[in-house]
């Protein structure tokens, strides 16, 4: 059944959320895939993909004058949810056309005021993941402690390891660093750093052509698609088998991501990492800059009243799509 014109609005929306999401130091795109209720359709999504949906695509391509064809094609699509994807899959490549210089911006001249608006966006929104914990136990809450844990660790290794060009650490990395991606509360970009591989990836990407950057690229991508195939499936078999465990784990990531998002730091100690057209990644900088008190209440006050207009966007937020449900 192809989505309504409201669905289609809110799957862009909802896309361009999690697009911008990637953006932003300790969140992740599955942040707020968690905190606007649509993680676990999009690991459904994506774990439905198989080899029949390859068959019977290219045998759209094959015979599409063939009305048996094309209601096997229309079947499958509706089976893996495919305008679902797709139309998420748009407003995420809209929010990386027109708001990556944005954020980037805000983050160089403005971090402290940026980071508060996005705790304040996340806050309300604490309450979806909330209620998909259907089992309240000591057991189940003690999960709360090692998702804190794996999203704030990670920041105290960054860049410590000098990494390999070995094209097998790479489909190592690629494995890892995409099944970081697919968790609330961790960046894959973060654990690159951790196994040293960031400045490396960077850099072969900036040597795209040389046959030795394609080699390491080449199974730097096929170790990420492995990962995010195993990893979806592993992760949907926990929703299935331990759902409120797993709820009550990546609330721990999300929670643990507001020590990356502090905005008070000493920006000026955080790693400088150069992108591809040599400009420093902002992004890593801050989340690998030291978490320090502010200096007065003066430098507090503007990072405040960020705070509070982000719970009032994450309130608003909350209220369409309730109303989204409800219809």
């Amino acid at each position: 059944m192809p989505l309504t014109k409201k669905e289609i609005l809110f799957c862009i929306l909802n896309g361009f959320l999690i697009g911008i999401a990637n953006l932003i130091p300790g969140v992740s795109g599955g942040t707020f895939a968690l905190i606007l209720g649509l993680y676990d359709r999009l690991i459904t999504a994506i774990t439905s993909l198989n080899l029949e949906t390859i068959k019977v695509s290219l045998s759209l391509l094959v015979g599409f004058w063939k009305e048996d064809v094309r209601n096997r094609f229309a079947l499958e699509m509706k089976r893996i949810d495919f305008w679902f994807l797709v139309f998420l899959g748009f407003g995420l490549l809209l929010s990386v056309i027109s708001g990556a210089k944005v954020i980037q911006y805000l983050l160089q001249n403005h971090p402290q005021a940026t980071l508060a608006l996005f705790i304040g966006l996340i806050i309300p929104s604490l309450v979806v993941p909330y209620k998909l914990i259907e089992k309240h136990s000591v057991v189940v809450w003690l999960c709360l402690v090692p998702g804190i844990l794996l999203t704030i660790v990670p920041s105290f290794f960054m860049g410590e390891n000098s990494g390999s060009e070995n094209p097998i650490f790479a489909f190592v990395t690629g494995v890892i660093a995409i099944s970081a991606m697919i968790l609330p509360g961790i960046s894959g970009s973060y654990i690159m750093l951790v196994l040293g591989e960031y400045q490396i990836v960077i850099g072969k990407l900036s040597t795209i052509l040389d046959p030795g950057s394609i080699l390491f690229l080449a199974a730097f991508g096929i170790g990420c698609l492995l990962g995010l195939l195993i990893f979806t499936h592993i992760v949907k078999w926990l929703f299935v088998k331990y759902k409120s465990h797993t709820m009550t784990f990546l609330l721990g990531l999300i929670l643990g991501s507001f020590f990356i998002l502090w905005p008070f730091k000493d920006y000026a100690n955080g790693q400088t990492i150069v992108g591809r057209s040599g400009e420093v990644k902002r992004d890593i900088q801050i989340a690998t800059a030291k978490n320090i008190l502010p200096k007065d209440f003066e430098e507090a006050q503007i990072p405040l009243a960020s705070l509070v207009f982000g719970l009032v966007l994450g309130l608003g937020l909350n209220r369409l799509e309730s109303l989204q449900e409800k219809k």
